[in-house]
């Protein structure tokens, strides 16, 4: 018995060994000298990182312990990145978890807290005259000199998305606006006086001639006209809402305001600086420079160009605005409720709040992260580090990076008030096609591309075989994913309510690359996309020749152009649910036909050269994609090879569109087995460009079976599964697969307990 009870501790002991924890302790109360301990936490995360560190080089945790940090409740103020490297890493049995100790209780904001006290009613006469005087007694002025809080910069002539210098301000967690006008709306303008772009004299004699029609004197500008410069325009009084016309001839561009604008095109917005104003003749001057310059109209049709006017201290007049007099250090702001026990942040942290730096096998879990100025989390190679049950918000840039390294993971989080793109994936090998295995699973991002308005989605998704699944994606102006690279998979992910503001745009998009091939779209549900008028958005986005994408089992409804192909090759959409969609699928030419295809003056259209650089005619290339081993000797410019097969197309205007090009080359697409159902919709000619001269062809496209009830279990509900009985699910062909709908979307798990409501 003696033997049994002494084997019995041996093993206990040894148990208990391999199962013994560390845990440390931090809390936003802890103090410098601090042990570490429940009883006497940390006060910073860098304390607790080194004793970890001290520890584990000092050899008292062995390399497989397990190590745990505990962050108390409360706010944590980061003034840097608090970074973690190669020495701060876990095993894969024991990672290395930092975790709140209630869920989202602990929180690193970059920046500062303003607190309501330093708020007061304004008296310097200067400043009151400048504001309207309806708004006297609700915007207040706090001197950020007397908390402490450094002066900021002045912004630059131009930039994309977020300004180039902080602060933002947080109003109870909500982003608060700079002062701009209209308040709400866009103003536009139709008449370009100098478009900004390099011209010779035949130019500004055109330039002198649209003066002379609109009635204003030519003024030759002060820059450079052989170089991009600031371009020039005439407002409009009626589009820019004024409530009294001489207001704008208050507007000093000496203090610095700046215009944000779709200057030529709808799907690239940027921040100009304002060089002057001549309020007489309504002439707009830019100093800030565009690229592709000011003016012009869009494919859409849509001729005038639209802007707002911001960083105005004159028109700071409704609640939720806020404007930084940087030169003193004042910030004057009119609340949107009272201020009386609000949080008050100003977001200037422009590094990452958290960098991992070659660290393996970290979590962060159950922790809130923002506001701040930059990104959220940082992940920089690294294997198996994860981001769980988290919150990521109020961010000037993106939410979570993951870039290199392989298998790392981002699930459970909710992201929003996103100023760039959700969450960032990068990796793996394109040479040798070797996979990163990143997965970002069962995330709710929404209200994401809050400054970077456009290419910012909830997610970007680059490299090879990486996985984005079972999210819920949805309230931007652009696109939801911006992806590329080889063997992605993007499954059973909801987005909706995207490409809001914008045009020429598609909620999943990528383009210009014949070598991203092998990604798969598979068992989305992407919905109620772009404005009620908009025929520029589309569903999926193949652009400018891209190849080789599959897009199967999907439901698209109120998609608008929900499949849009333009102008690549071995793309497959089968299996999907169109309904209530402007069109189903588009195939375009503009390989064949756009002067810059391959074109050696424009690197972003040189898609051989691309190819080359990926030795795209040997292995592992040849043998992955040996289709794309020989597009140049089989009409490279064609878009030879697609699938459309086993598609059902329920009440869409257009079923399919073919441009003439394609239509001369049918016999080398594959279209069959498709179903359309019309219910009180006129349908169109199923093939739209040239049908009537292919009508034996055209009986072969489709099965066109009238106004037959779907039979869906409740589409008023937007739930699309098929009834037993369903009179449509009848009539596919025997090889239609179920779309599997009930997997589609978030789901409960031990990193998200509840689901959000349904908005």
């Amino acid at each position: 018995m003696t033997r049994i009870i002494l084997i019995c501790c041996v093993i206990c002991f040894v148990f208990n060994i391999q199962t013994y924890a560390v845990d440390f302790y931090v809390s936003p109360d802890g103090k410098p000298e601090n042990s570490g301990t429940k009883s006497e936490p940390f006060g910073t995360l860098e304390s607790a990182r080194d004793a970890v560190r001290n520890a584990r080089n000092s050899k008292s945790i062995p390399p497989d312990e397990s190590v745990t940090v505990y962050l108390a409740a409360g706010k944590y103020f980061l003034n840097k990145s608090f970074e973690l490297k190669q020495e701060d890493s876990g095993t894969e049995k024991n990672p290395v978890r930092y975790c709140s100790e209630t869920p989202l209780g602990a929180e690193l904001i970059g920046g500062f807290a303003v607190p309501v006290s330093a708020f007061k009613k304004i008296e310097e006469m200067a400043i009151l005259k400048r504001l309207d005087p309806t708004v006297h007694d609700n915007v207040f002025v706090a001197d950020l000199n007397a908390l402490n809080i450094p002066g900021m910069k002045q912004w630059g002539n131009q930039f994309k998305g977020r300004p180039d210098a902080p602060p933002e301000l947080f109003f109870n967690e909500e982003p608060m606006t700079v002062a701009r006008f209209p308040n709400h709306a866009w103003a536009g303008f139709k008449t370009t006086l100098d478009n900004g772009m390099p011209h010779d004299e035949k130019t500004e004699e055109s330039n002198k001639k649209v003066a002379e029609k609109v009635g204003v004197a030519f003024v030759h500008p002060e820059t450079d006209t052989k170089k991009n410069h600031g371009g020039s325009f005439l407002y409009d009084e009626q589009t820019l809402k004024l409530r009294d016309p001489e207001r704008i001839a208050r507007w000093n561009p000496e203090t610095g305001i700046w215009l944000f604008g779709y200057w030529t095109h709808d799907w690239s917005d940027e921040v100009l600086k304002v060089a002057s104003i001549d309020s007489k003749q309504k002439i707009m001057t830019l100093l800030g420079v565009h690229g592709y310059g000011i003016g012009g109209q869009s494919w859409t049709g849509y001729s005038e160009r639209r802007y707002f006017v911001m960083n105005l201290l004159e028109e700071l007049d409704t609640p939720g605005e806020w404007y930084l007099d940087r030169q003193n250090n004042h910030l004057y702001f009119y609340p949107p409720n009272d201020l009386s026990g609000s949080a008050i942040i100003l977001s200037t942290l422009e590094q990452p709040l958290v960098l991992l730096n070659g660290s393996n096998f970290v979590r962060f879990q159950g922790i809130s992260f923002g506001p701040t100025f930059g990104n959220g989390i940082d992940i920089r190679g690294g294997t198996k580090n994860a981001v769980l049950a988290c919150r990521i918000f109020a961010t000037g840039r993106t939410g979570i990076t993951l870039n290199g390294g392989t298998t790392n993971l981002v699930r459970g989080c909710d992201l929003y008030h996103i100023g760039s793109t959700g969450v960032s994936i990068n990796g793996g090998d394109r040479k040798t096609l070797t996979p990163a295995g990143h997965r970002a699973v069962n995330n709710h991002i929404h209200h994401f591309g809050r400054l970077y308005r456009t290419y910012s989605g909830a997610f970007s998704l680059h490299g090879v075989g990486n996985i984005v699944q079972n999210n819920r994606i949805h309230d931007a102006p652009h696109l939801a994913i911006a992806y590329g690279g080889n063997e992605n998979r993007i499954e059973r992910n909801e987005i909706y309510r995207v490409v809001q503001e914008t045009s020429d745009a598609g909620a999943l998009y990528t383009g210009r690359d014949w070598t991203t091939q092998g990604n798969m779209i598979e068992e989305n549900y992407i919905h109620d996309l772009g404005t009620s008028d908009s025929h520029g958005t589309m569903g999926v986005y193949l652009d400018d020749c891209d190849c080789g994408d599959t897009i199967r089992r999907n439901v698209f409804y109120k998609a608008s152009r929900a499949v849009f192909i333009g102008g690549g090759r071995d793309n497959i959409a089968e299996n999907n649910l169109f309904i209530e969609c402007y069109q189903g699928i588009s195939l375009d030419s503009r390989g064949m036909t756009w002067k810059q295809w391959n074109s050696p003056n424009d690197s972003s259209w040189q898609l051989e050269r691309k190819a080359q650089e990926l030795n795209y005619q040997n292995p592992p290339w040849s043998e992955r994609y040996p289709k794309l081993a020989t597009i140049m000797q089989n009409e490279p410019k064609a878009p030879l090879g697609c699938v459309f097969q086993r598609n059902v197309m329920i009440d869409c205007k257009q079923w399919i569109h073919l441009d003439n090009n394609v239509l001369k080359l049918l016999e080398q697409t594959n279209l069959k087995d498709n179903i359309i159902v019309a219910d009180n919709v006129v349908v169109e000619n199923t093939v739209k460009s040239d049908a009537d001269k292919l009508p034996e062809k055209e009986k072969t496209l489709q099965k066109y079976v009238g106004s037959v009830e779907p039979g869906f279990t409740d589409q008023d509900k937007q739930d699309f599964h098929f009834k037993p009985d369903s009179p449509l699910q009848k009539l596919l062909p025997e090889n239609f697969e179920p779309i599997p709908f009930e997997k589609i979307g978030l789901f409960i798990d031990q990193y998200r307990t509840s689901l959000p409501k349904n908005n």
